[in-house]
């Protein structure tokens, strides 16, 4: 008599005779056919697992783009790798025969931060293997967060860095008075990670640019790139436009600019605009965005950068969905970062500020800076932040050794506690 018992990866054939099989050897083989079967049914998982704001993710993949976790949010996957390590290029490369490439983008205390690229269909093998290794610190995959899913044959497209800006009429707040010198002392860098620049606008005819550089594309160029791409303009007037009593005024007009035009919320292009920050020695780093997903392994990056010997700041923007910063900027739960909210004219906590316990000061919420072709009324917590940015630019550039101790003494620049928050 013979059993048949068929799977996915093929037959299992058993051929038993009655009159010299026993019941034992009959049984057994009829239970090794069945586990192979139901092995062999299994679906396979593909997924990853790190950690995010000291929580473990776990994604899946959802489609051959696309990752997801378990509440159904989607990432775009580029199936490259993102590692910590104290290993050197040639050792990584060398943990797996699928791995075609390895880039340093970023080095700090306890190791260096890789690009790792490996053959794409072997993305999760080589994710396992380098998870597994004792001199591997950490790994994350390359993702963004996605605004929506394409419809079929069209291009998964990253979310953009959420720079929501509120339309205001600008107020007068080139009236505040912070304790500035008549004469600066030194030169400050301030570092912009933002969209594109123009900086053929006439308020920059004097400034001093360090350094252009685009964090997607890896070149020296942070020109904008489209019509829309203009928020960099906006943030770097408010912070170095020349004060000659012409449109907008710059807080800290002899800044030199370090210039990053970072549009993506790719993972690899965050940690690359923070280490150029770094590798430039800026004093003044201004992010006038919103960060809806932060790994660990960037949280680090930006934490190093923050505790460099020239003891830069980094200034956030608290957000405009009028919610708490904490669930709506993943930036405001580092602590080495100043995070800004919105004032409006009477000095209260606007509508649209994000606010709570991850917000440290609130700024006024509208002022009138560079655009593309002129002037433009920039409101909303960007502005709010760039203003901070600058003032604290300009107070390092007098010699201010403590400059966030001094922002209490510049009107209508409020700390978070002294600002009442409606329930």
């Amino acid at each position: 008599m013979y059993f048949i018992l068929k799977s996915q990866n093929g037959v299992c054939l058993v051929l038993l005779k009655y009159f010299n099989w026993n019941a034992i050897n009959v049984y057994f083989t009829l239970a090794a056919c069945l586990f192979i079967a139901g092995l062999s049914a299994q679906p396979i998982v593909n997924s990853v697992r790190f950690q995010s704001n000291k929580e473990t993710v776990v994604l899946s993949q959802y489609n051959n783009d696309v990752l997801s976790d378990e509440k159904g949010k989607k990432y775009a996957f580029n199936k490259k790798i993102i590692i910590k390590s104290l290993l050197s290029e040639q050792e990584i490369i060398e943990l797996h025969s699928q791995i075609t490439q390895v880039q340093v983008i970023a080095k700090m205390q306890g190791g260096a931060v890789y690009w790792v690229t490996p053959e794409k269909e072997h993305f999760f093998d080589v994710f396992s293997v380098l998870k597994a290794h004792q001199d591997v610190a950490a790994v994350e995959p390359d993702i963004a967060p996605v605004r929506k899913l394409p419809r079929a044959n069209h291009e998964v497209q990253p979310n953009k860095v959420q720079r929501k800006e509120v339309h205001v009429q600008a107020s007068s707040v080139t009236s505040l008075k912070p304790p500035f010198c008549h004469s600066p002392i030194k030169k400050v860098r301030a570092a912009i990670i933002d969209d594109g620049f123009d900086f053929s606008h006439s308020e920059f005819n004097d400034l001093t640019v360090l350094l252009e550089y685009d964090a997607d594309e890896h070149v020296l160029d942070a020109s904008a790139k489209k019509g829309i791409d203009y928020h960099g303009t906006l943030v770097a007037g408010v912070i170095a436009a020349k004060r000659d009593n012409v449109g907008g005024e710059g807080f800290a007009p002899t800044s030199e600019i370090i210039a990053i035009r970072q549009v993506s919320t790719w993972t690899s292009s965050l940690i690359v605009a923070f280490h150029v920050a770094k590798l430039m020695k800026a004093d003044v780093i201004n992010c006038s965005w919103v960060l809806p997903f932060l790994s660990n392994i960037t949280s680090e990056v930006i934490e190093d950068l923050a505790s460099a010997p020239n003891d830069p700041i980094i200034v956030v923007s608290a957000g405009n969905n009028g919610k708490k910063a904490c669930e709506m900027n993943q930036l405001s739960k580092l602590d080495k970062l100043v995070v800004v909210g919105s004032l409006n004219k009477a000095g209260e906590l606007t509508e649209f500020s994000n606010h709570g316990e991850c917000v440290d000061y609130y700024a006024p919420s509208s002022i009138q800076s560079t655009s593309l072709g002129g002037y433009a009324d920039f409101g909303g917590t960007s502005s709010s932040a760039a203003i901070v940015s600058g003032i604290i630019a300009q107070l390092k550039a007098c010699g201010v050794a403590q400059p966030l101790n001094q922002l209490h003494l510049v009107e209508h620049i409020k700390s978070a506690r002294s600002v009442v928050i409606a329930k």
